[in-house]
């Protein structure tokens, strides 16, 4: 087979983009798409959700727990920013992905998350962020 192929060319042509920002702007949606995908998936079925561990390369003060959030005034403030972007991030997800958004009002977003932080106050900021979201997106 070795002898038939020798001396053939084959001939490889690669799809030329033109636009730089193209492949860029694939790669967001193959990302929104699978977290799309996934916010789905865990919505569908929000008591499976509440129990599984998701291990999730956290970033800024979500990784970290609730009483370290609550602890000083720097550390709540800080925890209010971040959770007014993760729950944006949560309900852009949702509207890409055709589902009900969970509600936007913020006092109301962050005493929901407080009352869910006092009950357990070693759970990370994300999980009970996350907790209240699917909770709100019942309502």
């Amino acid at each position: 087979m070795a002898d038939e192929l020798k001396g053939r060319r084959i001939n490889l042509s690669v799809a030329r983009i033109d636009r730089p920002g193209v492949v860029r702007r694939s790669w967001w949606m193959v990302k929104a798409f699978s977290l799309a995908a996934l916010l789905f998936v865990v919505s569908a079925h929000p008591v499976a959700a509440q129990d599984t561990k998701v291990s999730v390369g956290m970033t800024g003060i979500g990784g970290m727990s609730c009483a370290h959030w609550r602890a000083t005034k720097e550390h709540r403030s800080e925890g209010a920013v971040w959770i007014y972007g993760f729950w944006t991030g949560l309900n852009y997800v949702a509207a890409a992905s055709e589902q009900p958004q969970a509600g936007t009002d913020a006092t109301a977003i962050v005493a929901e998350v407080k009352r869910r932080c006092d009950q357990a106050p070693s759970q990370t900021l994300a999980s009970a962020v996350w907790n209240t979201y699917l909770e709100f997106d019942k309502r």
